[in-house]
């Protein structure tokens, strides 16, 4: 799946709709990260989400986060 990034929320969305198609809970999440489900949602709400909290909660779900740059249409 291709992202243009456009914020930390957008990330998390993305990161939710995987958990749902996977049926990966939070609390399969939180355990794993060795850390309570409340914990999981306070990483997910915080400002500062950050390419390792993404990356972490990813790995536990099989997958990898990929970052890739291209340059804008703006400036070409």
């Amino acid at each position: 799946m291709t992202l243009v990034y456009q914020n930390n929320d957008q990330i998390v969305t993305e990161i939710k709709k995987i958990m749902l198609d996977t049926k990966t809970t939070q609390r399969e999440i939180a355990a794993a990260l060795g850390i309570k489900p409340q914990g999981l949602t306070k990483l997910f709400a915080k400002k500062n989400f950050s390419f390792e909290d993404a990356s972490k909660v990813l790995a536990v779900m099989g997958y990898n986060l990929v970052i890739d740059f291209s340059k804008s249409a703006e400036t070409e």
